[in-house]
């Protein structure tokens, strides 16, 4: 394969692991349908689990024994923290809403770096993270049908411990394969989830309507096994810069199948805000 097909190959994976992602919002509506979010979530990860385990055996590939409990925090901050948070608050907000919350993640992570890492932001990036911060105010705006202040922070508090699962998962990604590493942090995190979704709301109910079905597998294998598959591969294959200007469509693509799937309202001013949060996002995630 040349150069320049790899290169053209791992931009068509970036972008659909975005669009995948960003479709997680509106069909984990409708899984709500049947489920609980902490149903939702469990299926979701149960099947991303089943997925990506056996390609990480085909490849006997293990983490070692000292690594396990670096393994399990993140796993733990990364699936039960971050989505048992993020689709609590999808409950009380809109679907367009909360992917546009998300889209705040390469601001917060950019300020993260400097905060823990001692890495340097330049004074556009600085303006970034603040109209990134002002996108969010103006997305949470004032409370609606469908869309509260609750559901916002939740989502928010989320796009926190996506952070926070990215800096924590650093050492494991220079140690492992990436592949092998987002898939036992996956695997660590839902056996975390197991007990947490049981303790929060029983043992799982099977859905009952294909809608809600189809939804609970495109979350679990085409927003979670397939997505990290692309992102990884694409990562292989070109500049990790460059995977943040795709994965930008994650807010994009949700936000506006919210309102176009489920006919939900998007003022005036929370558009203003998503621009400014996608905006921050693309320009910090080129290296600003």
């Amino acid at each position: 394969m040349t150069a320049q097909r790899r290169h053209r190959l791992s931009i068509l994976a970036f972008s659909l692991a975005g669009i995948l992602w960003g479709v997680g919002f509106p069909f984990g509506k409708i899984a709500f349908q049947e489920l609980t979010p902490s149903q939702v979530v469990l299926y979701r990860f149960l099947l991303a689990s089943a997925v990506l385990l056996p390609i990480v055996i085909r490849r006997r590939a293990r983490p070692r024994r000292a690594d396990l409990p670096l393994f399990l925090a993140t796993g733990i901050i990364t699936v039960p923290v971050t989505f048992l948070l993020q689709f609590a608050g999808l409950t009380y907000t809109t679907a367009a809403s909360a992917a546009l919350i998300m889209g705040a993640s390469p601001p917060l992570l950019a300020l993260a770096a400097v905060l823990f890492c001692r890495e340097r932001l330049t004074l556009p990036g600085w303006i970034a993270v603040l109209a990134s911060t002002l996108g969010v105010v103006l997305v949470v705006g004032q409370p609606g049908e469908g869309h509260n202040w609750v559901g916002d922070v939740l989502v928010f508090l989320s796009a926190v411990a996506v952070v926070a699962s990215v800096l924590m998962s650093k050492e494991l990604v220079r140690r492992y394969p990436s592949l092998t590493a987002t898939t036992y942090i996956i695997l660590f995190g839902t056996l975390a989830l197991v007990p947490a979704a049981i303790l929060w709301d029983g043992p799982p109910v099977l859905p009952r309507s294909p809608a809600v079905w189809g939804s609970v597998l495109l979350l679990g294998i085409g927003s979670s096994a397939l997505t990290n598959v692309l992102y990884n591969w694409g990562l292989g294959h070109t500049d990790a810069s460059r995977a943040g200007l795709y994965l930008n469509l994650e807010p994009l693509v949700g936000a506006l199948l919210g309102v176009a799937m489920l006919h939900e309202p998007l003022p005036a001013a929370a558009a203003l805000g998503g621009a400014l949060i996608v905006g921050s996002a693309v320009y910090i995630s080129r290296g600003g």
